[in-house]
């Protein structure tokens, strides 16, 4: 990924544009993207999620959970757990339940991690929290507020997958952020360094 404030010294080449792809965990420069507090002239650079090899519990219970009705239900009638006389509508009523519960989880769990988003702009780090639906946790620091920035990666799936968290560290009166579990954390350390050299000749300049 090339720097994205160095000026090239020939003739500048028409701007690569970045397709939106709804479900990706990394988008660089997304294009027709806001958020609500986005200030005028702010630019995204960077919308992130956890990396998708993080859903693969839920996905994996969710089929579980899918397939539970077609091969439990029938072992159960066959060793006479549940009473000849029961009526059938009843059965019916109970596996209907089942997968009403089942897709109120899945549907939980995707927007759980759809809508807890990080948002690097060149002017702030974002991170949207949603504790559960109904319950939003917004904080926010300033790239000129940022110290350091580190990235912490291990494990086999990690490595594999190319995830881990990004740690940034601001004043002493600020708050750590943690993007936990987000993809290239090297990409985005380099990225958010990028914006904070850029900051510091700004102030520089002043």
């Amino acid at each position: 990924m090339p720097d994205i404030f160095v000026s090239p010294k020939t003739t500048p080449a028409p701007q690569k544009t970045y397709p939106n792809r709804a479900l990706s965990a990394f988008l660089f420069l997304p294009q027709d993207v806001h958020f609500e507090t986005q200030e005028p002239g702010e630019t995204i650079i960077l919308l992130l999620r956890r990396h998708w090899v993080t859903n693969v519990f839920w996905i994996m219970m969710s089929l579980l959970f899918l397939l539970t009705p077609i091969f439990l239900f029938p072992l159960i009638a066959m060793s006479n757990v549940i009473p000849s006389e029961l009526p059938s509508s009843f059965v019916t009523l109970l596996v209907l339940g089942w997968y009403l519960l089942t897709f109120t989880y899945i549907l939980v769990k995707f927007l759980m991690w759809y809508i807890n988003i990080f948002i690097v702009t060149d002017e702030r780090i974002i991170d949207i929290d949603f504790i559960n639906l109904l319950n939003k946790k917004f904080a926010e620091t300033r790239i000129t507020r940022v110290e350091d920035v580190t990235m912490r990666t291990g494990g086999f799936l990690r490595a594999i997958f190319d995830y881990g968290t990004v740690t940034v560290q601001t004043a002493a009166t600020e708050i750590q952020f943690e993007l936990s579990d987000v993809p290239h954390p090297d990409r985005v350390v380099r990225i958010i360094n990028q914006l904070m050299g850029k900051e510091e000749q700004e102030h520089g300049i002043q």
